[in-house]
């Protein structure tokens, strides 16, 4: 199953299947694209953070219910299901983050590598485990494994399903942070009260400028870059944060002056 907790603008998602190391059957998958699909029409949310239940984070498909699956129509729905929700999510105008509490494995780091940013605990680890089973990636994973560390890394670690710990995948640019162990989750929600300070409409400029270098021409990212921050140049929480910035640094310029 799929739980979903909602605080002001902030939603935390937190597949909760133990039994299975939060492997995802049909079911969850399910609630997990309309979940998808529900938030990315709502205005109000601005960061959606994603982890696992009970230690683990998530462990691609449930492979015991999917033994019952054996055509390639069944292997197009799986790989289409999630596929196309975390096309979705990349595409949402709010931020995500996985909160890696523990071992993600095959299509578990497929999910996290489709988040905008990962917080991974020091005790937790990843492995692409799809060549284990005969099987590619199928969520995406080897795309964006492969823009985010090369084609050689990407291929040494499908090839391998080795385990990767967490300061390797730091070091790789695999995840954005470290925490302690037990404290992925309590991290990502420290970075994402980071991220809330903001203003709404510049966080979801900037998601939408770095998503452009993937889609679009180098020229035509750079003046969708520049017409974005004309926009927000204009807008009035520039213009009061300018102000907050002029009035506080004449203060200090004038020692003299009352509050």
């Amino acid at each position: 199953m799929l739980r979903i907790e909602r605080q002001g603008d902030l939603a935390l998602w937190i597949v909760d299947r133990p039994q299975r190391r939060n492997a995802m059957d049909w079911a969850t998958m399910e609630a997990f694209a309309q979940a998808v699909e529900e938030a990315a029409r709502d205005p109000t949310l601005r960061v959606v953070i994603l982890t696992g239940a009970e230690g683990a984070f998530l462990s691609g498909a449930d492979l015991y219910e999917m033994a019952l699956y054996r055509t390639e129509a069944d292997g197009e729905r799986l790989g289409r299901i999630v596929g196309d929700a975390l096309r979705q999510l990349e595409e949402a105008p709010w931020i995500s983050i996985a909160a890696i509490n523990g071992p993600a494995r095959g299509g578990g780091v497929e999910v996290a590598l489709a988040c905008d940013l990962r917080v991974m605990a020091e005790d937790a680890d990843l492995a692409f485990v799809q060549v284990t089973w005969a099987l590619t990636p199928g969520w995406g994973g080897g795309q964006r494994l492969r823009r985010r560390i090369g084609p050689g890394r990407a291929l040494e670690l499908l090839l391998t399903a080795r385990r990767i710990g967490a300061e390797e995948a730091l070091r790789l640019g695999l995840v954005e942070r470290v925490a302690p162990a037990g404290q992925a989750l309590a991290e990502a929600l420290a970075l994402a009260r980071e991220i809330l300070r903001w203003d709404p409409e510049a966080v979801r400029a900037i998601k939408a400028l770095i998503r452009d270098g993937d889609r679009l021409p180098f020229h035509e990212a750079l003046q969708a870059e520049r017409e974005r921050f004309a926009r927000l140049w204009a807008a009035p929480a520039h213009w009061v944060a300018l102000e907050r910035f002029l009035h506080r640094n004449r203060r200090i310029a004038d020692p003299g002056q009352s509050i």
